[in-house]
């Protein structure tokens, strides 16, 4: 677009109405203060002995204290905000302007409020007074007075949009503050998730070994298909209830958080693991461990993800081993045989990956690999990560 061109269409097009419009607001805002303040200094007009020029400053001082006053209330940065959006096509950056909530940003709003009443003003001035003026001085000057009303609209409305993020933008405190919240928010999506791939993954681990071994012996050994089924229905049933109690709070729905499993259902675990084939053992202190809640959970969220793996890559026998020491407590996962991936045709997941978000979250380590033709899962969570 040309120069010209932008020219007329910055004070004439469809949006310098709109800016016109914004600064004439201005315009009736300082006049509504202005009027204000002469009707409470009116009394001294009368008055003897009272020098014009100090009524004139009591006024304009009146006025400037009103416009600091409004522009001082919290919900008008929202206001101005809206207008601003709406009339000045400002886009700011992280949303429209909120309600103040800190003194800091109720001084810009009050800056923004001064600046909108004072081109408001000038542009009521120039209007007025300037074309009077022109035509005093010689009639030829009447028209690019008049002409000139719509350039310094123009010019105004420009200024303003310079001016309006930085008066109505949002501060530092409120980006933190926004941030914190998204860092909130993509640490319960990313908790979310994780649970959904333990809990769920698990499951569907169960069900498919459970059906594959059912679909080889499926007339030969009657009983075990049965005997399969049956464990592929309760672990569907545990996983389609997990699931929906999970998509409840990702629905913002009123739910109760039910509580997490812990050690406790450790052999529970373990059983439904054997009943899918898996040939595995669970060597636990005796008497039984007794952990602060978040390391139990912990413990049996990379106990599932552990014997889950094992279903999918690795063969048996898998022993599982807990040992509870003085600051910390070990878990040990060993099967025969590596990741090979052969039952899971070549997939990476992101248990390993999980297993170790989850120990260091609470103060933790977590490492896996080849040992002795085998694989193991080493995990050491400290005891003092309750809370």
């Amino acid at each position: 677009m040309s120069l010209t061109r932008r020219a007329v269409a910055a004070t004439l097009g469809p949006t310098a109405f709109l800016g016109l419009a914004f600064v004439m607001l201005g315009a009736a805002l300082a006049l509504a203060f202005a009027l204000l303040a002469g009707f409470v200094v009116s009394p001294l007009v009368d008055a003897e002995g009272v020098p014009r020029w100090a009524i004139v400053t009591t006024a304009v001082l009146l006025g400037a204290l009103l416009l600091v006053v409004v522009g001082a209330v919290p919900a008008v940065r929202r206001i101005e905000g809206v207008a601003t959006e709406s009339m000045l096509l400002v886009t700011f950056d992280g949303g429209p302007p909120q309600a103040a909530a800190h003194w800091h940003d109720r001084w810009r709003s009050v800056g923004w409020l001064c600046a909108h009443a004072l081109a408001g003003a000038a542009l009521a001035v120039w209007a007025a007074a300037v074309p009077v003026v022109a035509f005093e001085r010689s009639p030829w000057l009447l028209a690019p007075a008049i002409l000139g009303v719509p350039v310094v609209a123009a010019l105004l409305v420009a200024g303003l949009r310079r001016l309006a993020p930085v008066l109505l933008g949002s501060s530092l405190r409120e980006r933190v503050d926004r941030l914190e919240r998204e860092a909130v928010d993509l640490g319960e999506r990313h908790r979310i998730a994780r649970e959904i791939h333990d809990s769920v993954g698990h499951a569907l681990s169960l069900v498919t070994v459970q059906a594959a071994a059912a679909a080889r012996v499926q007339h030969s050994d009657p009983d075990f298909v049965a005997e399969a089924l049956a464990a592929i229905e309760g672990a569907a049933r545990r996983a389609a209830g997990e699931l929906d109690h999970v998509l409840g709070l990702l629905r913002v729905e009123d739910v109760p958080r039910r509580p997490s499993p812990d050690l406790t259902a450790l052999p529970d675990l373990v059983a439904a693991a054997r009943r899918a084939g898996l040939d595995v053992t669970l060597e636990v202190p005796s008497p039984a461990v007794e952990l602060p809640q978040v390391v139990s959970r912990e413990l049996y969220r990379v106990t599932q993800e552990a014997l889950s793996n094992v279903l999918r890559h690795g063969s048996g026998p898998c022993h599982v081993r807990l040992d509870r020491g003085d600051r910390a407590v070990t878990l040990e996962v060993t099967n025969g045989a590596g990741p090979a991936a052969s039952r899971a045709g070549g997939r990476r997941g992101h248990g390993l990956r999980g297993i170790r978000e989850r120990a260091a979250a609470i103060g933790g380590t977590a490492t896996a690999g080849p040992v002795d033709d085998g694989w193991r899962l080493h995990v050491v969570l400290p005891l003092g990560a309750a809370r």
